[in-house]
């Protein structure tokens, strides 16, 4: 729990990082961007970002646009407000910067073969737009995702955009 907080506020704090080489990415319906680091392998469908990273490839990171509410009378930070809402209802800290943010929750263990995965989610809004993004890594924790949790998730968070393309 304590890293979970510690991690939402540094994202949204904008603890100061060094500058990866990314790529930015256009979600395949165009509506959305992210950046990624270049050494991330990823996919595009609509509204779904797929990206595989680590030594094996076996690292697995999902990002998808879940709505804009954008429109005539819809505030400009109803999906903030909306996870902010979701936050209170599970009892879960959301952390807030501005037009953005975020929430995260811990999934489950999953066996796959000789390996135990682990599994997080976060929600993460925009201004007018909510997305989901769940990490999925093999335990125990790589380097590469230690290095994910850090930097990657930091920029992902600050620069992720959603709007007219």
């Amino acid at each position: 729990m304590k890293i979970r907080s510690i991690l939402t506020a540094a994202v949204l704090g904008g603890i100061a990082t060094m500058a990866f080489a990314a790529q930015q990415v256009r979600f395949a319906a165009g509506h959305a961007s992210v950046p990624l680091p270049d050494a991330f392998q990823v996919s595009a469908s609509g509204e779904d970002l797929n990206a595989t990273f680590g030594k094996a490839g076996d690292h697995q990171l999902e990002i998808t646009l879940i709505k804009d509410l954008a429109g005539p009378g819809v505030a400009d930070d109803s999906a903030v407000l909306f996870v902010e809402a979701q936050g209170k209802k599970k009892g879960v800290k959301v952390s807030r910067s501005g037009n953005r943010a975020v929430l995260m929750e811990a999934g489950q263990q999953e066996k796959r073969g000789d390996t135990t995965f682990q599994s997080a989610h976060w929600q993460i809004a925009v201004g007018t737009c909510l997305f989901t993004m769940t990490v999925t890594a093999p335990l125990p924790m790589s380097k590469e995702l230690d290095e994910f949790l850090g930097e990657s998730l930091n920029t992902i968070v600050q620069e992720i955009s959603c709007g007219e393309s």
